[in-house]
């Protein structure tokens, strides 16, 4: 989680170090009484010249430095107690505050806190700070955010409330990846107790994963503390219907973020966008389906698809178009029907009409007839089974022009990584093929 008032508490400590000294110190370039702090003008604050001014760059774990500027009230003596208005600045952020400090006890107040952060720079090393796995190779997060604060730095540790808002972008270029209008709203009441933090929310407008898109985009999450997040529920728009995300935890470990599980609900997804994730076997489809499959990912494994099954929803006329596969239906299916047995000779070859439902077969097959679909389930798992199957697709349908062919039923078998056979591009590890692998030697055909 970033923490802007950690650099603000940050130049508090710098700025009771220097007064508890007696004289600034050099190291810090501070620069006591009525004079200013040299500086291009663009790059730190510039304090007020009737005022007494102390200055310096705060370091925090390798972070880019930060030069910050206290002025102090007009006349006042440099004891104690300072009363004064603190700036920040540094290449990609600004800030500001009023601020008290005591030295003689340690303890230091700062309020109407505002910060501004552009998140290109300094995300990258905050995850650093924060010892936290760095952004993937070729991710961009481009946006700002602003916070502002009120609080104290006491004996007790630190106190007060922040409020956070992240405006931005997040973009991959292979696999390609990008999240737009991304905006989230932190309140954090009680910097002492983050689990007495009301509930969170986090948007997007658009999100495109490959050749998928999803839309409208919220998550709603509590604090829990500094490594824990709960996420109570996220919700979007997907491929023409509805994605619910059931809750999970997120949390933070010493080496990264921990593995997450969750279940994932769809409900009404165009039959016709869902399809284009099958690669091979299906090229056209109307009608809706629903479902639920399990989501996890870690570290080692990225993104992977668990266990789920998905249908047909019923009420509503569905079609299908088959990819063009010629011995898919035809091969088990005379051409010809042999009325006469072989020992006839001759005569037998004579009387074998053509059968009159290879024809309607083979259109089919071919993808130049429409099925309308009686039944169909997408099965997921995370695993082969023993046929070494990752993914099944059962239908059963008869064709949209009545012919000699009452109903067709077959089966699809995918085989596979599913986070690599199906054209997700969730995983950022590899560059994705552009189709699955289908297995002919375990395809079903029914023909009636």
């Amino acid at each position: 989680m970033l923490r802007p008032w950690t650099l603000l508490a940050g130049l508090l400590l710098g700025a009771i170090a220097v007064l508890g000294a007696g004289s600034p110190a050099p190291a810090l370039g501070s620069s006591p009484g009525n004079t200013r702090t040299t500086s291009t003008p663009d790059a730190s604050p510039s304090p007020d010249p009737s005022a007494n001014a102390l200055s310096g760059v705060l370091q925090w774990r390798g972070l880019p430095p930060v030069r910050w500027t206290i002025e102090t009230r007009a006349g006042s003596p440099l004891s104690s107690r300072v009363e004064g208005t603190a700036h920040v600045a540094a290449e990609g952020l600004e800030g500001t505050a009023h601020v008290i400090f005591d030295a003689s006890s340690g303890e230091s107040v700062w309020r109407d806190g505002s910060l501004r952060i552009a998140l290109a720079r300094w995300v990258p090393p905050l995850l650093t700070a924060a010892r936290l796995a760095p952004l993937p190779p070729g991710v961009a997060v481009t946006g700002s955010l602003t916070a502002t604060t009120a609080g104290a730095w006491t004996r007790a540790g630190l106190t007060g409330r922040a409020d956070l808002q992240v405006r931005g972008t997040l973009e991959r270029a292979t696999p390609p990846l990008r999240v737009d209008g991304i905006a989230l709203s932190l309140t954090l009441p009680d910097l002492q107790d983050l689990a007495a933090s009301p509930r969170q929310h986090a948007r997007f407008d658009r999100a495109k994963i490959g050749d998928v898109v999803a839309e409208n985009g919220e998550i709603r999450f509590l604090v829990r503390s500094l490594q824990e997040l709960s996420v109570e529920g996220a919700d979007l728009r997907l491929l023409g219907g509805r994605v619910a995300v059931a809750p999970f935890s997120v949390r933070i470990e010493p080496d990264g973020l921990a593995p997450l599980a969750t279940t994932v609900t769809l409900e009404s997804l165009a039959l016709a966008e869902a399809i284009k994730l099958l690669p091979q076997a299906v090229t056209a489809a109307t009608g809706l389906i629903a479902g639920s499959v399990d989501v996890q990912w870690s570290k080692a494994e990225s993104v992977t698809i668990g266990r789920g099954l998905l249908e047909l929803q019923p009420g509503r006329r569905a079609e299908m178009r088959l990819a063009p596969q010629p011995g898919f239906l035809t091969g088990q299916l005379p051409e010809r029907l042999a009325l006469l047995p072989p020992s006839f000779g001759p005569l037998a070859r004579w009387f074998t009409p053509r059968n009159p439902a290879y024809a309607a077969v083979e259109a089919i097959e071919l993808g130049r007839e429409n099925l309308v679909i009686e039944s169909l389930q997408i099965l997921t798992r995370p695993e082969a089974d023993d046929a070494g199957r990752t993914a099944r697709l059962l239908v059963r349908a008869r064709p949209a022009v009545p012919s000699a062919v009452g109903e067709v039923g077959f089966e699809v078998n995918l085989s596979g990584p599913l986070n690599q056979v199906l054209k997700l591009g969730l995983d950022e590890r590899v560059q994705l093929p552009a189709t699955g692998t289908l297995d002919p030697a375990a395809r079903k055909r029914n023909i009636r």
